[in-house]
């Protein structure tokens, strides 16, 4: 209980995010209670994985319904995505592309999940707001017109259509 309720939450939403840093060791017990403790708590549970596959990783992996890859529409980028998706694809069975659209990279969405052999979930074109060092009036994604609110509102219309879900407020 005491666990549920440190998560950080926003509405419906629960969001847990990785450190940084290479050193962090979590044992797979300790990330399967987390993540028990967050789906507890009902809504769609966000958690923020790094590029490698620890333990712990793999154990997350193998309890989510559904990957979302975020790869910048540029090249390096793409080579890069190429890498963490063949890590992460034995451990996931659905692992899709949200592509990060930049004017005047040449590459398209399609083309870059292509590339990284992943299905498209969808294009996230560019929020000025993300970019702000100072972030103003809440989240990233809480500004209901905003690129990031479009591509999850969308998303998961279209995930919770397919479960017959509804989808979360």
């Amino acid at each position: 209980g005491a666990l549920e309720e440190s998560l950080p939450r926003f509405d419906s939403l629960s969001v847990l995010s990785w450190d940084r840093g290479d050193c962090v060791t979590i044992p797979p017990p300790a990330m399967r209670s987390v993540l028990g403790a967050a789906r507890r708590r009902g809504g769609v549970v966000v958690v923020d994985l790094p590029r490698r596959v620890d333990d712990a990783v793999a154990e997350t992996l193998a309890q989510i319904d559904v990957g979302l890859l975020v790869v910048p529409a540029e090249l390096r980028a793409v080579a890069a995505a190429g890498r963490v998706a063949g890590a992460v694809s034995p451990a996931l069975r659905d692992l899709r592309a949200v592509v990060r659209t930049m004017p005047g990279s040449g590459l398209g969405d399609r083309e870059v999940a292509r590339l990284i052999g992943l299905p498209l979930a969808g294009e996230l074109p560019p929020e000025p707001a993300l970019a702000d060092p100072v972030p103003r009036g809440g989240p990233p994604g809480s500004v209901a017109r905003g690129p990031l609110a479009r591509f999850c509102t969308a998303f998961l219309t279209q995930a919770c259509a397919a479960t017959g879900s509804v989808v979360p407020v």
